[in-house]
């Protein structure tokens, strides 16, 4: 039997926004606002994608200041035309379409409220709000027109960052042939201008798909290229999670795409035959690297096995956004140490999306994270049939729509595979576009809707003026404001050859282009308005964004801090300490660091010192230090290196008010040196062994122990923290790992002691 004709179908518009009498004044702004917001929008995920930057201590800080400064200058702009219409983006008839969004991100900032450490998770907590405000403004406003120029700026991305990607690919035989600074940091594998492989690996993967869709959809050849080029450099991340997510990607473009083209349903053999092949790839890679770097994967499942026990002790309401660095070090296998490295809290994720959101959401927050993820793929999946002509001859068919929602469908699937071994969407250069993909596509699903739009005809001259002449000011002042701090920040640095100068004169580039581009973009939008109220709302939003600059600041005064610190530059050290704290005081780490400072200089005269953080009252370093240290522990209590810094602080004064007390002349003088003594190494002490409970594997805090019983000449208390030591932390069966703790050189030199005089101190059995 042949298959009955079904009629072609006309493709309407998805457009939902509010559409206003063509040829008003209101119309006119909107249809402008509406096509600034898409430009922008394109312009910003391109600058967040291949911007890096060495002047900052973190090279892609340079990131999340682009991302948080023009999400920012989007929602402004956005919210004056909302202020305009007298109208809010939430009516409803779309609220269904919203809901989930409302309901997950709502859980969220409620969760964030209650939170007991909320200065720490303040930059995540930022983060969600502009998601969210992002989020709210594509689904009210995106367009098809929308979609076609986001889509342009996505393939440019990819462009960019495989081109570059490649140049690193041929720098592995052509040694020179990249010449910026950061060339090999991750040895062979490449990760462009991504912060780390993985991160490139991931926008890869969804920008692949968004590039082959597009490819369907205009038969542009030299998207081919980009195609190959891309998956050679996919290759050269050698990142594991992201050749799941590529297959969970095909499998989507596939399994939505061919029911909808008549011919393709000949071919349905052959095609899951190349879709078994493709998976049978992909996991063959995935076990070719995981071969290569075991401790990889060692590392996430150590991971998964802590966060899981932190979900237990909240399993409801979770923890709060933002929270997961300060709380998981409670948790944290010691078999991490190992595997990292190192003794700080280099872990400030799940390295799974689903499970950290269980953590810090809760069971509620996960259920709702699901849901929207659900909602979104399943209202892509009802979209493409509804743009497509079924059943289709062939590809030429479909409507554009059709290649949109397939290829964002596709990336967006990807993107949550790979969140299940990854932490790509926790950070700006992917969680923006995972965000944008997931409006975008449920903007793309939504039925036409009209709505009427109220306006005030009448103008007030007066106050236009007095807000357009005002935001000009403003403006003039943000724009000094931020090539003075990029001036701060490029200055300091030293170029040593032609890479460097490179990466300064880009850099100045892409801040003039973004600077005087956004100023021109608010100036254009108070002159093309006629409204008042436009000029003052985009004037409020100059404060936060100058605010995001700051940040951007304090990053650079760390690094130069650190390398100050590093070289003894005590004074150097401290006063940028100082600075990097006054930009930007919810990093509490900032003082940690300041107070190891403190800990060396010693000056024990009560002076005024702002620089030294003294705000009304002269204090001597020792108060400054322990100043520090307690804010520290009220934001950050569970920092596996905070007790392990107490210890060492009172350790250094302890021995320091001996020394006094021993040159002293003065009885009474000499005993209350002897009484400090005594208090700070008791304070030490105590200060040790609380560090042990989140860092049982650190060699010094043993050998400060270990030093300390000596001093008390407890030689079996000695011997008990060198014993400790060489039998190792609890739970850590791993030879591997057990052998660095019966290899301690230090602790070996402590034991030799025990045997010598004074102690002579040969315990049974030893």
């Amino acid at each position: 039997m042949s298959a009955k004709p079904v009629a072609k179908r006309k493709h309407k518009s998805s457009f939902s926004a509010a559409a206003p009498q063509a040829g008003t004044a209101l119309a006119r702004f909107t249809a402008w606002t509406d096509k600034a917001l898409s430009w922008a929008m394109g312009l910003l995920c391109l600058l967040v994608s291949v911007s890096f930057f060495t002047g900052t201590y973190d090279t892609a800080y340079v990131k999340i200041t682009l991302f948080q400064s023009g999400a920012i200058a989007l929602s402004a702009l956005w919210v004056s035309l909302l202020c305009v219409q007298k109208r809010w983006p939430v009516t409803r008839k779309n609220l269904p379409w919203l809901l989930p969004f409302l309901a997950y991100y709502g859980w969220n900032f409620l969760g964030y409220a209650l939170t007991p450490y909320p200065l720490a998770g303040f930059d995540e907590f930022l983060r969600y709000v502009l998601y969210f405000l992002l989020t709210l403004m594509v689904l009210d406003r995106f367009t098809q027109e929308s979609a076609r120029v986001l889509t342009k700026w996505v393939v440019l991305s990819a462009w960019v960052s495989v081109l570059y990607g490649a140049v690193q690919v041929a720098d592995h035989w052509w040694a020179g042939v990249d010449i910026l600074p950061w060339r090999a940091y991750f040895g062979a594998r490449i990760f462009s201008t991504h912060a780390n492989p993985n991160f490139f690996a991931d926008f890869l993967v969804f920008s692949s798909f968004v590039v082959l869709a597009e490819f369907m959809r205009t038969k542009q050849k030299r998207l081919l290229v980009l195609l190959g080029l891309a998956g050679i450099d996919l290759f050269f991340t050698e990142s594991k999670g992201a050749w799941i997510g590529f297959a969970v990607s095909a499998a989507f473009f596939t399994a939505v795409y061919v029911p909808c083209v008549l011919a393709l349903q000949k071919h349905l053999r052959k095609l899951y035959a190349a879709a078994a092949v493709l998976f049978i790839g992909a996991a063959v890679l995935v076990g070719v690297y995981a071969f290569k770097r075991f401790q990889s994967v060692s590392f996430r499942a150590y991971t998964w096995s802590s966060a899981f026990a932190m979900v237990q002790d909240s399993p409801v309401m979770g923890t709060g956004v933002g929270s997961f660095k300060t709380i998981y070090p409670a948790y944290r296998k010691p078999q991490i140490f190992y595997i990292e490295n190192a003794h700080n809290n280099e872990t400030q994720h799940a390295e799974n999306e689903f499970l950290e959101q269980w953590a810090t959401a809760g069971t509620i927050g996960l259920a709702l994270f699901m849901w929207l993820l659900f909602f979104v793929l399943y209202g892509a999946v009802r979209a493409v049939r509804r743009f497509a002509v079924l059943p289709a001859k062939n590809s030429a068919e479909m409507s554009p729509q059709f290649w949109w929602v397939l290829g964002y469908g596709a990336a967006y699937a990807g993107m949550i595979a790979h969140s299940f071994f990854d932490i790509s969407i926790r950070f700006v250069s992917t969680g923006m576009f995972f965000t944008l993909f997931g409006a975008l596509l449920v903007r793309l699903a939504m039925p036409e809707e009209e709505t009427a739009v109220q306006t005030d005809p009448h103008t007030r001259p007066a106050w236009l003026w007095l807000g357009r002449v005002l935001l000009i000011a403003g403006l003039g002042w943000l724009v000094w404001k931020w090539l003075w701090l990029f001036g701060q920040i490029s200055g300091n640095l030293s170029p040593k050859n032609m890479g460097d100068w490179l990466l300064k004169y880009i850099a100045w580039g892409v801040l003039c282009v973004a600077v005087f581009g956004g100023a021109w973009l608010y100036v254009r939008a108070a002159f093309y308005a006629r409204w008042a109220r436009v000029p003052f709302v985009l004037l409020i939003s100059l404060w936060p964004i100058s605010w995001a600059g700051n940040f951007l600041l304090a990053d650079h005064y760390y690094g130069v801090a650190a390398g100050f610190s590093k070289r003894a530059m005590f004074e150097g050290a401290l006063d940028f300490y100082q600075k990097a704290i006054s930009r930007n005081p919810f990093v509490p780490g900032y003082r940690q660091y300041r107070a190891y400072i403190l800990r060396q200089t010693m000056n024990l005269e009560k002076t005024f010192s702002p620089y030294k953080g003294d705000t009304d009252a002269p204090s001597t370093d020792y108060e400054r230090a322990l100043r520090d240290l307690n804010f520290v522990r009220k934001h950050v209590p569970n920092h596996a290196l905070l007790h392990q810094a107490f210890g060492e602080f009172y350790y250094t004064y302890a021995v320091h008010f001996t020394k006094l007390a021993q040159a002293e002349t003065l009885d009474f003088q000499r005993q209350d040196y002897e009484k400090k003594a005594i208090e700070n190494m008791e304070l030490a002490k105590q200060s040790f062994e609380r560090s042990l409970l989140t860092d049982p594997v650190h060699e010094a805090t043993y050998v400060y122990l270990t030093s300390i019983a000596l001093m008390e000449k407890n030689p079996a208390r000695a011997q008990y923290w060198i014993d400790a030591y060489a039998r190792g932390p609890e739970g850590v069966v791993e030879e591997e790992f057990l052998q660095r703790h019966r290899h301690s050189l230090r602790l070996a030199q402590m034991q030799m002691r025990l045997r010598q005089p004074p102690f002579n101190y040969f315990p049974k059995g030893k």
